[in-house]
C-alpha cells in the first residue's frame, strides 16, 4: 500500500505545510468520512465547519481551517490538488488489459501499432488501424476501416462502426455506439423509407465519450466532435452535428440532426436542442433546457421555451406566488363587477 507523509504531499502539490510533516497518509477520504490514515480535500468553503472536525490526518485547503487537529497543506487550487492526489494514490487501482488475447478476432488486414492491448472476444475488422499504445477492452467491436489514434482506450461493449475516425488519447466508454446510421426517413405511400447514411464520424484528440452515449454517422457529410470534448453517459448526438472544441455535454444531453455547437459551450444535464439550431461559443444551457432557437455566443439560458437565465429565474420565482396572485385577481374582478 502506498504511503506518503504530509511533507511529501506538500512538496508534490507545491503547497505550504502547517503541522506535523511526518503525518502518514495511505488514501483519500471525504471531509466527513475520512479516517486517521486519510487525506481529505476542502473544495467548498461551505464545508469548513465539517472540515474542522474531520478525522483525516491531513487536510488540503485553500486557506487554513481553525480547529483542525491534523496537518494542513495550503494550496492555490484545491480541486486541482484533488486531481493530482487521485492520480498519486489510485493510478493503478483499476488494472488495464495487457497483450493481445488469443480469443480476440482481429482481421489479418487490420494494422495494430506497438504496445497495443486487445481483450478477450473483441473484434477488429478489415482495414482498421489501431495506434500505438491503444487499449481495447474485452467484448469491444471495431468495424472496417476504423482509424484510432495512439493511447486511446475503448471500453467493453463499445461499438465503433465502419470508417469512423477517432483521435489520440480518447476514452470511449462501455456500451457507447459511434457511427451507427442516423435516424433519417422519408414517408411515401403510407410507409417510411430509410435514407442511407454514407458519411461517417470524426472525433478529435483527447475526447471522452461516456458509457451508452451515441454519436450517429452523417448522411452525406461527417458528424464531427472537436478536440477536448467531454461527453457524459447517455448522451445523443445525431447525424451531421458539428461540435466544436472543449465542449461539455452532461448526462442525457441530446441534439437532433445538423446542430452546430461552438467551442467551449456547456450543455448541462437533460438539455435538448432542436434540429439545425446553432449554439454559440462558450454558451451555457442549464439543466433541462429545451432549445428551439439559436443560442448566441456567451449566452446563459434555461427552460422551455428557452429564455435568459435571469428571465427564467424570475418566472420560476413567480410560479410559487400564482395561487396568491390568482386569488387577488379574482377579488379585484369581483370588486370591479360590483361597482
Amino acid at each position: 500500500m502506498l504511503e506518503k507523509t504530509a511533507q511529501e504531499i506538500a512538496d508534490v502539490l507545491d503547497g505550504r505545510l502547517e503541522g506535523d510533516p511526518d503525518a502518514a497518509v495511505r488514501g483519500i477520504g471525504s471531509i466527513r468520512e475520512a479516517g486517521e490514515d486519510d487525506i481529505a480535500v476542502l473544495k467548498d468553503d461551505a464545508f469548513r465547519k465539517a472540515a474542522a472536525g474531520s478525522g483525516a490526518s491531513v487536510l488540503v485547503v485553500g486557506a487554513p481551517v481553525d480547529g483542525f487537529r491534523g496537518a494542513q497543506v495550503v494550496v492555490d487550487d484545491p480541486e486541482r490538488a484533488l486531481a493530482d492526489l487521485l492520480d498519486i494514490f489510485y493510478k493503478d487501482a483499476f488494472p488495464l488489459p495487457e497483450g493481445v488475447s488469443e480469443d480476440a478476432r482481429i482481421s489479418p488486414r487490420a494494422r495494430l501499432g506497438s504496445d497495443v492491448s486487445v481483450g478477450h472476444c473483441s473484434v477488429i475488422g478489415d482495414g482498421a488501424r489501431i495506434g500505438d499504445g491503444c487499449i481495447i477492452f474485452p467484448l469491444a467491436y471495431i468495424g472496417r476501416n476504423v482509424s484510432i489514434g495512439e493511447d486511446t482506450i475503448v471500453y467493453p461493449h463499445a461499438s465503433i462502426m465502419d470508417s469512423v475516425t477517432i483521435g489520440r488519447a480518447c476514452r470511449i466508454g462501455p456500451g457507447a455506439v459511434i457511427g451507427d446510421e442516423g435516424f433519417g426517413f422519408i414517408q411515401r405511400d403510407g410507409a417510411s423509407r430509410r435514407l442511407r447514411h454514407t458519411g461517417s464520424v470524426r472525433i478529435g484528440d483527447n475526447v471522452e465519450v461516456g458509457g451508452h452515449s451515441s454519436i450517429d454517422r452523417g448522411m452525406v457529410e461527417d458528424t464531427v466532435v472537436g478536440d477536448g470534448c467531454k461527453i457524459d453517459k447517455h448522451c445523443m448526438i445525431a447525424h451531421n452535428c458539428k461540435i466544436g472544441r472543449n465542449c461539455i455535454l452532461a448526462g442525457y444531453a441530446r441534439m437532433a440532426g445538423s446542430v452546430r455547437i461552438g467551442d467551449g459551450a456547456i450543455l448541462a444535464a437533460d438539455v435538448r436542442i432542436a434540429d439545425h439550431k446553432t449554439v454559440g461559443e462558450k454558451a451555457v444551457l442549464a439543466a433541462g433546457t429545451g432549445a428551439t432557437r439559436d443560442i448566441e455566443p456567451g449566452e446563459v439560458v434555461w427552460g422551455v421555451p428557452t429564455r435568459s437565465m435571469r428571465a427564467q429565474t424570475r418566472i420560476y420565482a413567480l410560479e410559487g406566488r400564482l395561487p396568491e396572485l390568482f386569488k387577488r385577481v379574482r377579488e379585484l374582478e369581483k370588486k370591479l363587477a360590483n361597482r
